[in-house]
């Protein structure tokens, strides 16, 4: 049985803002009292609108940030407190991969120094000649090739770029990744690959993996749970096909009706309204305010994470009743051509992966 390798409860970040001379700063909850936790070896995507908390969630997980609230586990040892020499030992077993390959690295260092960097940090006894050894192994783990190393990122496409960014995490031996929207400022075909690799890394190396995602192929098609995200706040995790066929939380299903359907409409009802202001959220149940499901108790009432079957946990004090109401995900003939064009790719680059695996252990045998 898989143990959990992360773990967080009550997890809170809050930023003051405003105040002056006459005003106090205002509390902005951008984490809001997070509880999840990741099973080693895992695919673990965490999914919600812009500005629910994701990437500030993610930069917590690794102590960019440091929390208001809450602990945080990984590997069994409390990281929420950590400082000095622990925080660099955490950032050795706990990596990032950022969102832009453009601008995550340093144009004016060459692509070795930048993979070779880590190397430096954390392991300081290697040889020059060694690190360079090592720098060459990892780029071709990433599918780059050794000579690579004495160009400058100006020189690669986008999506080689995010590939010299995994070297550069992998480089310290690390035993989770967090990526934040790692394939988002790519295009279809290169987010596939990229996609692929990561899988595939995963599988080699023992990785645990927590991606933030808002694009629902490329979660559909790379994670093995899922938790989404509103408004600070986790509303619903489970398995990834779980989450995808029979969706519990309002929210969650709003998020899967609004996949664009063929003539520009939307598969199902989806979401309505403006999003609530992190400054001053609503009381109860945070998604109210834009649910079809609200009743006068939802303002009253915080709704905790439940236990739903099949590994599922819904914040939601009427989840039962609307999951008896026959409504589902969006069927996949709803999605728009480039939506399908999205999960066509990845399921290909995922079968191109399985048929590969096939024909080594036919050759082993």
């Amino acid at each position: 049985m898989t143990r959990p390798i992360v773990e967080v409860e009550g997890l809170t970040k809050r930023f003051a803002v405003g105040g002056g001379l006459l005003q106090k700063p205002r509390p902005l909850h951008a984490v809001d009292g997070v509880d999840l936790h990741v099973n080693e070896g895992q695919t673990f995507a965490i999914v919600g609108e812009s500005g629910c908390g994701k990437s500030t969630l993610a930069r917590l997980l690794m102590r960019l940030l440091e929390p208001s609230e809450g602990r945080i586990r990984v590997a069994g040892r409390d990281i929420s407190d950590l400082a000095g020499a622990d925080l660099r030992a955490l950032r050795r077993d706990v990596q990032f991969i950022f969102q832009d390959p453009f601008s995550s690295l340093n144009p004016r260092l060459s692509v070795g120094r930048l993979v070779g960097e880590p190397l430096e940090a954390h392991r300081p006894e290697m040889s020059s000649r060694d690190r360079r050894s090592e720098v060459a192994r990892l780029l071709a783990q990433v599918g780059l090739r050794p000579e690579h190393m004495d160009r400058y990122p100006h020189e690669f496409s986008g999506g080689q770029r995010q590939r010299i960014g995994i070297a550069r995490a992998l480089a310290s031996g690390p035993k989770v990744l967090i990526g934040d929207e790692p394939v988002s400022a790519l295009d279809v075909s290169v987010q596939a690959q990229v996609v692929n690799l990561l899988g595939d890394l995963r599988d080699r190396l023992g990785l645990t993996l927590i991606v933030i995602a808002h694009d629902l192929a490329v979660i559909r098609q790379m994670s093995d749970r899922v938790g989404v995200m509103y408004l600070g706040r986790i509303v619903e995790t489970g398995p990834t096909d779980t989450i995808f066929e029979a969706p519990r939380h309002p929210y969650t299903r709003a998020l899967l009706a609004a996949i664009p359907g063929p003539d520009g409409g939307h598969g199902g009802p989806g979401l309505s309204g403006e999003t609530p202001s992190p400054l001053d959220p609503p009381s109860g149940c945070h998604f109210r305010t834009r649910c079809p499901h609200a009743q006068s108790r939802c303002a009253e009432i915080r709704p905790a994470l439940e236990e739903t079957g099949q590994g599922s946990q819904v914040a939601c004090l009427r989840w039962r009743e609307i999951a008896g109401d026959g409504q589902a995900a969006p069927p996949r003939s709803a999605r728009s051509d480039g939506a399908e064009i999205r999960f066509r790719l990845y399921r290909e680059a995922l079968a191109q992966k399985e048929n590969i695996k096939k024909t080594q252990q036919e050759t082993k045998t």
